[in-house]
């Protein structure tokens, strides 16, 4: 079917062809920008998810590093690899030194025991967790070749 106007001949058909590619080309771009950011996303994400179970896997590392650190020393920081930072503070909950009594008398331990309660923090870019973990400390007073008997 053709129009005539003013003496051009029209075919409605005619321009239809490059409005489509058009159309069709908004189309693929915009999809082809959405996938980007879907893996970006989910990239971003899976990233994340490796940095949580790297610091949930140095918990056990710290928790051995705790046994062997000088609380007394109130606060520290320590490199656990993998760019993963351990940050301390120890606070002294109680220290004692445990009388059996036995009878008509005591006897004092040779031993002074202490409580800490110490706050952790475990960080690797910008992702932190934080633990609360109580540390039970002994100490001799006297060392065996100080009796005379």
């Amino acid at each position: 079917m053709m129009f005539k106007v003013k003496g051009a001949v029209i075919n409605p058909s005619m321009g239809f062809i490059l409005i489509e590619v058009l159309i069709s080309g908004v189309i693929l771009t915009t999809s082809i920008a959405a996938t980007m950011y879907l893996f970006r996303m989910g990239f971003d994400y899976l990233e994340r998810a490796n940095q949580s179970n790297l610091l949930s896997s140095k918990l056990i590392q710290a928790a051995g590093l705790i046994k062997n650190l000088d609380l007394q020393q109130k606060n520290g920081s320590e490199l656990l690899g993998d760019r993963v930072v351990l940050k301390w503070e120890a606070q002294l909950l109680g220290r004692a030194r445990p009388v059996k009594k036995g009878g008509e008398f005591s006897i004092q331990s040779l031993y002074e025991i202490s409580l800490y309660r110490v706050h952790v923090i475990l960080s690797l870019k910008g992702i932190e967790r934080d633990y609360t973990i109580n540390a039970f400390r002994y100490k001799p007073l006297f060392t065996p070749g100080e009796f005379d008997f």
